[in-house]
């Protein structure tokens, strides 16, 4: 990906679509239902959206690509989308993508996703530009974009697995002064202000160096009883140099964080009680504070048309405390709780990733070849200081709460405390996309990854695991361009990923994946990108965690069909859907995998208005999704029941003086319905929130 591209391009791009309605509807005697078209200044195949439509993306290879010449499954979540949707969670815009689905959130701490059937809350699936994240929530105000790479993404991405991963792309330094501040209060009583300033500081060195500074102030009561608070402040500054050849990218975030550890509800004879949703059995002090940051430096240099080498370091660290209330018995006549004290404390996670890789794009004869050369080196830590498991209590019943029988604390376990778990690897990668005259594209890449893994437990540490290897990771793809516009793609790739766990009584044989896919891409001339493919994954040495132990339950395989729609009907008509239909197996035990619906979709859309007489631009949308019943635990002991919400939002653009000023209200959950998005045992069901009315202003200059 050009740094220098992203840099300028893509994020005005971005703003331009908003500015230009704004300019044009404040402006006199313009009131008319059609809204001006909007100025592309760069060649289409570089921009990575244009309002709701998905256009190119460098998440499946060595550089920005359209989407139809991509032999992968690929999902774009746009800055309008998010705009328009009010999200505030990976979860609100992860919600737009088809196969993917939310599963054990560890109270509510993670983000946390099943990717076509496959996943847990700390898989290294969740990337931001491009590099492993292991912050255990990630908040959206300095998002652009989040695309999806649907299955095996190790060639380029190392130990994953093979259901995809989600890249964040956050928003870039420009080389134009730019800037908002916005102010979010919601019928919950959440209060947000962010701010995000973007332009040119000096010409330094022959080349431009820009900036960008993005906050956000956030606080709200938690909505369920004995809820506490959740807030969080972020600060991210960076900063970027560009000259003919050479771009520098450097950023930064730092966030303080305190968000309520909530396990959610409990099944009452069997189902969740929708009349329990409001009420929580954790108690007030259980939350989880802690400190985030990321830093990420990101060098390319161009030799020529023909060779640029680029070099990478990211960084980042999640340090937090966990204070929680465990259920560990539940009467369902009575309402009778047995709960305990619990704690994680010092907590501390942390991702280190260099790569070096030499980038090309070439000629032999009629063949042109994208080539990518590169070492990588990463180390993914995890530890765990003083763990806190107290005694079962019983007193509480769930169906009369009398808060305060429990105090925060205890005694750290000598056993359980002091848990490390500990990947280390080393990579060579090469990858060759070769296209064939003007309707094929075919791409081979290898990556050889050599690992070395270190896990155990306790005072005195006792090693559970410490042990090596190697993997050669292929990847084989093809694209066929029926038209310019409807291309035809095929797959196969591995993936592979250590199972070190200090929760293992043993250690753990590594996961392996495979995958065949198949499908169809289809761009629209209008402003319509579509992709509908067909997969099978299979797995081997699957890891899942009943309560404190984990474990492999052998083979598990996923097969199904995914449908993703992104883009403008009409000019004034925007629309994001999907649809997937997954059937997943655990084979060995031939039951469903946890929380995995075999049907989900949803359907949004946007349209944009003005009326005589009234000056200023109307959008106005909503949608629907729906997520089917799947199995709530891993023995499918009980069945979580499927579900449907409703969104809808106004936003009305205007100036107020000469600033161009938006006001939006958003509605989430506008039916008001009782849903459980997941679950991990008849104790743990996490509760949906009831509907909230959002009221956002936005000032721009």
């Amino acid at each position: 990906m050009g740094v220098a591209g992203l840099i300028v391009t893509a994020p005005r791009l971005a703003h331009a679509e908003e500015s230009t309605a704004a300019n044009d509807a404040a402006a006199p005697g313009t009131h008319t239902a059609t809204l001006a078209p909007v100025t592309v200044t760069a060649p289409l195949d570089a921009v990575p959206t244009v309002g709701y439509q998905p256009r190119a993306s460098s998440i499946a290879g060595p550089g920005d690509a359209p989407l139809t010449d991509i032999p992968q499954s690929v999902s774009v979540v746009s800055a309008q989308v998010i705009q328009d949707q009010s999200a505030r969670s990976l979860d609100d815009i992860l919600a737009n993508v088809s196969g993917l689905v939310q599963t054990n959130t560890l109270g509510g701490t993670r983000d946390s996703f099943l990717k076509r059937g496959f996943g847990t809350n700390d898989d290294g699936s969740i990337l931001r530009d491009g590099v492993r994240s292991p912050l255990l929530h990630n908040y959206p105000v300095t998002l652009d974009r989040v695309e999806v790479l649907k299955g095996p993404a190790s060639l380029l991405y190392g130990i994953q697995g093979p259901g995809g991963v989600i890249n964040m792309v956050t928003r870039k330094p420009e080389d134009t002064f730019s800037g908002s501040v916005s102010y979010l209060h919601s019928s919950h009583a959440q209060n947000t202000g962010s701010l995000d300033l973007t332009g040119p500081l000096a010409d330094v060195a022959g080349g431009k160096l820009s900036f960008r500074l993005t906050g956000e102030v956030d606080e709200a009561p938690y909505w369920r009883t004995s809820g506490g608070v959740n807030r969080h402040s972020l600060i991210a500054p960076s900063l970027a140099w560009h000259d003919a050849n050479t771009s520098i990218l450097l950023n930064y975030q730092y966030t303080d964080y305190t968000a309520p550890f909530d396990r959610g509800t409990v099944l009452v004879n069997g189902h969740p009680r929708d009349d329990l949703r409001y009420v929580r059995y954790e108690e007030g002090w259980a939350q989880s504070s802690g400190i985030q940051e990321t830093a990420n430096v990101r060098v390319e240099h161009k030799f020529n048309d023909a060779w640029r080498m680029r070099a990478i370091y990211g960084w980042a660290r999640d340090r937090y405390d966990q204070y929680l209330t465990r259920a560990s018995a539940f009467n369902s006549n009575t309402g009778a709780m047995t709960r305990s004290s619990d704690a994680n404390l010092g907590r501390n996670d942390s991702e280190n990733l260099a790569s070096l890789s030499l980038l090309g794009d070439v000629a032999t004869g009629p063949l042109r070849h994208q080539l990518m050369f590169g070492f990588e080196y990463e180390r993914q830590r995890d530890f765990r200081g003083d763990t806190i498991r107290g005694r079962a209590t019983p007193g509480f019943n769930l169906f009369a709460p009398v808060y305060g029988l429990l105090s925060p604390g205890g005694v750290p376990s000598a056993t359980q405390s002091d848990s490390l778990s500990r990947v280390t690897s080393y990579s060579g990668i090469f990858q060759d996309a070769v296209h064939i005259g003007e309707r094929w594209i075919v791409s081979a890449g290898l990556r050889f990854q050599h690992y070395e893994q270190l896990s155990g437990v306790g005072r005195p540490f006792v090693v559970n695991d410490n042990s090596h290897g190697q993997k050669w990771l292929p990847q084989l793809g093809a694209v066929y361009k029926l038209t310019p516009a409807v291309s035809l793609y095929a797959n196969y790739a591995r993936s592979f990923v250590p199972n070190v766990s200090s929760n293992a009584l043993t250690a753990l044989a590594p996961e392996t994946g495979r995958i065949y896919e198949t499908g169809v891409k289809l761009e629209m001339a209008r402003g319509l990108t579509s992709t509908l493919s067909v997969f099978q994954i299979d797995k081997q040495n699957v890891a899942v965690t009943v309560g404190d132990v984990t474990s492999t339950i052998g083979r598990a395989r996923s097969r199904g069909v995914e449908l993703d729609v992104a883009g403008q009907i009409t000019p004034n008509f925007s629309v994001i859907g999907n649809y997937a239909y997954t059937d997943t197996r655990d084979l060995d035990n031939d039951v469903p995998l946890v929380n995995a619906p075999r049907h989900m979709g949803g359907l949004f859309a946007s349209y944009a208005m003005a009326f005589d007489g009234i000056p200023g631009r109307w959008r106005l949308g909503g949608g629907a999704r729906f997520v089917g019943a799947r199995a709530g635990d891993a023995a499918n002991s009980f069945t979580l029941p499927g579900y449907g919400v409703v969104d809808a939002f106004l936003a009305y653009d205007t100036r107020l003086n000469s600033f161009p000023t938006r006001i939006q209200l958003n509605v989430k959950n506008l039916l008001n319905k009782a849903y459980y998005p997941s679950s991990a045992s008849n104790l743990i069901v996490a509760v949906a929130e009831p509907r909230v009315v959002l009221l956002t202003t936005t000032l721009s200059f």
